[in-house]
């Protein structure tokens, strides 16, 4: 099936009534998003600053059946575009084929180096890592899972224990086991635990994963990784020095807060800072 979308430029307070227009036409779907670079960053929760204020102007997108569109390009005009703080409408015709190979195009082996390649299970070839795409194998190609991969790549020992603080999709955790380590993958989102569970069912691998508090955790580690906000990190500083018992890597960190996560992990011997773009790694030893 084929269908029609349009976009339009739309000021915050006229949201609701172009809205209420546009399914009154018979749209089949509604989409708000904000114009480029005007989106406001993520709030969270140490954030003691006053939020962003609200943009004013959104972008709106609805969707019909390509087979209606034609009286509906016509009242789309006269209903809504007359308004002088609309914006010219913008269409374009979507096919439901090519959806899917665009997505699978853009989701790429992610190479750490020999015999370590994750990737999508559509072009992995034996010996891969085999992550399904989404928010958890994009992070493979973010510059702070990356570096945490190079760290595992490089301190991964077979038969030392590893333990992964906030596993997520469990793809650290994964590359670790892959490479023999004994590994303990922990998050307190639940979700995250199955999905990174049901990822190393699907290589085959055996590990730990659950929810037990990193307080609750008890014993050294080879080599911990922690690929989380600087904030966080900074909260959990002791415990990660407690567990450690020889290499300790982080990320997530912003580059204008990485002092404040080495001066957290102070007691242990920072051995290699990787920035890139935006974002810092770490390396610590005891």
């Amino acid at each position: 099936m084929s269908w029609a979308e349009l976009e339009l430029v739309v000021p915050r307070g006229r949201l609701d009534q172009v809205s209420g227009v546009l399914f009154g036409l018979g749209a089949v779907g509604l989409q708000e998003d904000h114009l480029p670079g005007e989106k406001p960053p993520v709030r969270q929760p140490w954030d003691t600053h006053a939020p962003a204020p609200p943009s004013e102007r959104l972008i709106v997108r609805a969707w019909w059946e390509l087979a209606q569109i034609s009286q509906v390009r016509e009242r789309v005009a006269a209903e809504v575009c007359g308004w002088p703080d609309v914006g010219e409408p913008a269409w374009k015709t979507l096919e439901d084929g090519g959806w899917d190979e665009a997505w699978r195009a853009h989701c790429k082996p992610v190479r750490v180096r020999e015999g370590l390649v994750i990737a999508p299970p559509w072009c992995a070839e034996p010996g891969d890592l085999i992550l399904e795409p989404g928010m958890a194998f994009g992070s493979g190609e973010h510059p702070t899972t990356r570096a945490m991969l190079d760290v595992i790549a490089t301190r991964a020992v077979p038969g030392a224990r590893c333990l992964d603080v906030g596993t997520g999709s469990g793809i650290l955790a994964i590359a670790a086991a892959h490479l023999g380590m004994d590994v303990w993958g922990i998050d307190t989102d639940l979700q995250a635990v199955q999905a990174a569970a049901d990822n190393a069912s699907i290589n085959t691998l055996r590990m730990r994963i659950d929810a037990t508090p990193l307080q609750d955790v008890r014993g050294g580690f080879e080599l911990v990784v922690a690929n989380l906000y600087a904030e966080v990190l900074v909260a959990l500083a002791p415990e990660l020095i407690r567990v450690c018992a020889g290499h300790l890597a982080v990320a997530g960190v912003l580059l204008e807060k990485a002092d404040m996560v080495k001066e957290a992990l102070g007691a242990l011997r920072l051995v290699e800072e990787r920035p890139e773009g935006d974002w810092i790694s770490m390396e610590f030893e005891r």
